[in-house]
């Protein structure tokens, strides 16, 4: 399996925007702080959660950058201003966070955005004691050997996670995904949180006619730091994560579980992060017209137990 990692591209420290064709090269290097290291990170406060995530990929993303070709337009979409007030008002008042993408994107882009978007969420919402890929390198480090129950808690929730995000990649192989719901604690009728990815708005095309996913996930990371929508001052005690996503009935994935009789639980507030694309940018593309009555909820088999103290 080819590794998940964030792709996330960098990040101005001074809030102004980044050209795509600064993922790359530039005229002249930007001064940028070191990423945090594992330890670091195992004792920050959830509310400084959401900086290590961008300070983290923001150092991956020197290390690599993304090929897939970019529509012209996606520099001036990348331009505009934020209205950082009105973004972080509607989060807090609607718990919904929109973002709009200058153009269209893959599908294998959707399944990244997807997958980091489950990354993000487990480690804010205070499931992992570090990033993902932080967690990932640690065990590396490690001695093979080590049977302290540390490593194996990390190991068994990195296998789960892991498995959830190849066998996501092989569901959008199959379908168009317009809806992710990731559902935590509590169950499937009641959860503790409930956070919906909502993707009915987004217009797919081939690669070399859409954004480029390191400049989307720039875009769609740096609108969920300003909304402020995955943080809480409060404690949050571990529970277990489980994925479900709508597809196509007859999409014919076997390992994840149809689940016909499934209604989105509307007794808890959910948290939804909306993607769409700029129909002005896509020139004579148009959304989707969704037949629902083809679409049907399937729920991962495994849930994604959380784990904390852990030392590196």
């Amino acid at each position: 399996m080819e590794e998940n990692t964030s792709v996330l591209t960098q990040i101005n420290h001074e809030n102004t925007e980044v050209s795509p064709g600064e993922d790359s090269q530039g005229d002249e290097p930007q001064k940028r702080q070191p990423a945090l290291s594992e330890n670091d990170s195992n004792k920050c406060p959830p509310s400084s959660r959401k900086a290590v995530v961008l300070q983290s990929e923001e150092h991956k993303l020197d290390q690599r950058s993304d090929n897939t070709n970019v529509a012209t337009k996606e520099q001036q979409g990348n331009n505009e201003a934020l209205d950082p007030h009105e973004i972080q008002k509607r989060a807090q008042e609607e718990g919904c966070v929109n973002v709009v993408f200058p153009g269209t994107v893959t599908q294998d882009g959707c399944c990244r955005f997807v997958s980091e978007i489950l990354k993000c969420v487990l480690y804010q919402r205070q499931q992992l004691p570090m990033t993902y890929d932080q967690l990932v390198y640690s065990q590396k480090k490690r001695p093979v050997h080590s049977a302290d129950t540390d490593r194996r808690k990390c190991q068994q929730s990195l296998q789960e996670l892991e498995e959830v995000l190849q066998q996501l990649e092989v569901l959008f192989s199959l379908s168009r995904v317009p809806r992710v719901l990731l559902l935590m604690g509590g169950s499937l009728v009641f959860p503790k949180e409930l956070y919906e990815i909502n993707m009915e708005a987004l217009v797919l095309a081939s690669g070399d006619k859409s954004l480029r996913v390191s400049s989307c996930l720039r875009q769609l990371f740096r609108t969920l730091f300003v909304a402020d929508l995955l943080s809480d001052t409060k404690p949050v005690r571990l529970m277990p994560t489980t994925v479900l996503v709508l597809a196509h009935r007859d999409c014919g994935v076997g390992w994840f579980r149809p689940k016909l009789q499934f209604k989105v639980p509307t007794r808890v507030r959910s948290k939804v992060v909306a993607l769409c694309s700029d129909l002005c940018t896509c020139e004579d593309l148009k959304r989707d017209e969704w037949d629902w009555d083809d679409y049907i909820w399937f729920q991962a088999p495994m849930t994604i137990k959380g784990f904390s103290n852990y030392k590196a």
